[in-house]
């Protein structure tokens, strides 16, 4: 299910959704910036690991 989830997100946005430029204005929202084990809730992290996610499942 993952496969087909991450694979379909691919072919609708291209490299956008996996390897896009993340914008630096999110790391000013949510918490304080930093890495993602310590600041997991900043939405420069959530967007790295949501990137990281389908990167993973795609065939």
């Amino acid at each position: 299910m993952r496969k087909v989830l991450c694979d379909s997100l691919y072919q609708r946005t291209g490299h956008r959704i996996c390897c896009g430029r993340i914008p630096a204005w999110t790391a000013y929202v949510g918490q304080r910036w930093d890495t993602y084990d310590v600041a997991p809730w900043n939405l420069y992290n959530i967007v790295w690991r949501a990137q990281e996610w389908v990167r993973g499942g795609m065939s």
